[in-house]
């Protein structure tokens, strides 16, 4: 039986056990969970560059084909090393006969990792993986206060920046239960802050939070209603105005992860009215009904599909800080092309 405890999770992903083929990452901060996937996935690939490396399932596809998981499985690499298939689960058809043969017979040079939301202990999924010898289950649940001083101490490390004690204070106070939100808030933050060597409550009240006012919140309706036009000249004028691309970017990934959170809760049959009431127990009345709108849009699979191409663009933009505008216009409109197409 292989269960990782909640506070040595992190020490598992420095030095995973190769042994373990089979990874369930769950809990209930999705950003999390991704943040470990994507970082699991990293130490398992190394250097290898190989764009057939990676194979990316939703629970949907092995679901109608259980074969198919055990055969990209055992595909050997046309490169060799390590090859990495993970799974994000949705809707409620089971993976158990897809996931039995990987389990009773463990691949050579594949790892799978699998996404999910949270799942109670006697939850078929997770009960098979910690009974298997060869898989592991990786919880992640809401951070806590000393997580997020670790996400911070960490963006400030690589920023090379300083924080004074009532802007670390204040900006606690600013960020939210998501793990992936939160570091890109902080992020952000450190973009914005780049030139000052030093982190102040200024910053924090210029930048943090700036991302629900108005104008911001317009350019995400655009994009997740498929509006490609009204999006066009959205940005063109709020980039045109000194705003940083940093905070649409960093709006854009928090509203999809919201809206990742209630279409998967409308997967397991929660009506859309009570699915969002709990994915944002503090949205705004006015904006309801658009994100109503956007739900009828998107699925949980493609909402999630977009907050990774939410989260790449902002490291993008990080890495290559003059072309965060393109980059991040880009993103959004790729994501709205998304929603049109869809919406026809």
């Amino acid at each position: 039986m292989a269960q990782i405890k909640t506070n040595m999770v992190d020490s598992y992903l420095v030095k995973p056990n190769y042994a373990h083929k089979v990874i369930l990452i769950y809990g209930q901060d999705t950003g999390l969970v991704t943040e470990r996937a994507e970082r699991l996935a990293k130490t398992y690939l190394k250097d290898n560059s190989d764009p057939f490396a990676v194979i990316r399932l939703d629970s949907t596809d092995i679901a109608s084909d259980p074969l198919r998981l055990a055969d990209e499985a055992n595909t050997i690499s046309m490169f060799g090393g390590n090859r990495v298939i993970t799974i994000q689960m949705s809707g409620s058809k089971s993976i158990m006969p897809a996931l039995e043969p990987v389990l009773s017979t463990p691949p050579q040079d594949a790892f799978i990792i699998i996404k999910a939301a949270d799942l109670k202990k006697s939850a078929p999924l997770r009960k098979a993986i910690e009974k298997a010898q060869s898989a592991v289950t990786l919880p992640c649940y809401m951070d806590a206060r000393e997580a997020l001083n670790g996400i911070i101490d960490e963006e400030l490390a690589l920023s090379r920046l300083s924080i004074t004690k009532n802007a670390r204070a204040m900006l606690l106070d600013n960020l939210g239960a998501d793990r992936m939100a939160s570091r890109a808030e902080v992020q952000k933050l450190c973009l914005f802050a780049m030139d000052d060597g030093e982190i102040t409550e200024q910053h924090i009240e210029d930048i943090v939070g700036d991302a629900s006012n108005q104008q911001i919140d317009m350019i995400v309706d655009s994009a997740a209603l498929g509006r490609t036009g009204e999006l066009d000249r959205r940005l063109e004028q709020i980039l045109g105005s000194g705003n940083h691309p940093a905070v649409i970017g960093s709006a854009a990934l928090r509203h999809f992860q919201m809206l990742e959170r209630a279409l998967s809760l409308m997967d397991k049959g929660t009506p859309p009215s009570s699915a969002l009431d709990k994915a944002a127990p503090m949205l705004h009345f006015k904006r309801k009904p658009l994100i109503q709108s956007q739900l009828r849009i998107w699925d949980s699979k493609k909402a999630s599909r977009a907050c990774e191409l939410l989260s790449q663009s902002l490291a993008n933009s990080r890495k290559h800080y003059q072309l965060a505008p393109t980059v991040i216009s880009e993103t959004l409109l790729m994501i709205s092309a998304t929603a049109q197409r869809s919406n026809r």
